[in-house]
């Protein structure tokens, strides 16, 4: 299985990530020193205010620190998961309008990474997530879970829109993957496949169906175009 990566991308997430969350803290602290000089002065609403930036600053640091250091990435996960297929399957991260692209002799897939933790339920209507003592304590820095079925197919429209304006013609597929180690996933009857990354060889075969060479190539060329870094 070959990658191709945005490199460039991943490290100006993590210094992002990295400064937004020292900018926050110095929020924080300046906040709380702040209060303790102002506590019987009209200057005490600065207090506030530098408390709230810095819970706002800090949240959007620790997301991005989720998001682009804290291992395994999505990228990380996906290719580990792929790991033992062949060079025919291309692995394209953060560098196409669908974060994770994959391309390979079965098909061109939009693998939907999602990296939520705990218990996640479908009941073939919506997903859950269970509650749990963690997410409250990282209730400001963790992304909610959301609407992961609408986010796949926000991904899946962007991929077939640039596949549209070049006037190639290929079925992009989805996957969902939630790759977090500490996931446990209780999915009834999804209207697409819904794995781990144990599972995401097997949903591959599954769904896919051989294509054309020359439609294989057509798409790689499209791909690798795009895919510039």
């Amino acid at each position: 299985m070959k990658q191709i990566t945005n490199e460039k991308k991943i490290v100006r997430g993590a210094r992002v990530g990295k400064v937004a969350t020292l900018i926050g803290l110095g929020f924080l602290v300046g906040g709380l020193i702040i209060s303790l000089v102002f506590q019987d002065s009209p200057q005490l609403w600065l207090s506030f205010l530098c408390l709230l930036l810095g819970l706002i600053v800090s949240s959007i640091g620790t997301a991005n620190m989720n998001r682009w250091v804290r291992e395994p990435r999505a990228d990380q996960a996906l290719a580990r998961a792929l790991k033992g297929f062949d060079d025919r399957y291309k692995l394209y991260n953060y560098c196409l309008p669908a974060p994770h692209v994959l391309l390979s002799p079965l098909g061109l897939f939009v693998l939907t990474a999602l990296g939520h933790d705990g218990t996640i339920r479908f009941d073939g209507k919506k997903f859950r997530r269970d509650f749990s003592l963690g997410r409250l304590l990282r209730f400001m820095a963790e992304e909610g879970l959301g609407n992961p079925l609408a986010e796949a197919d926000a991904q899946v429209q962007a991929l077939q829109k640039l596949l549209q304006a070049h006037g190639v013609e290929a079925e992009v597929k989805n996957i969902l993957v939630f790759f977090s180690p500490q996931v446990r996933l209780e999915v009834q009857d999804p209207p697409r496949p819904v794995v781990v990354p144990k599972g995401l060889k097997k949903a591959l075969r599954k769904m896919g169906d051989k294509i054309p060479g020359e439609q294989y190539r057509r798409l790689e060329q499209l791909l690798e175009s795009e895919a510039e870094l």
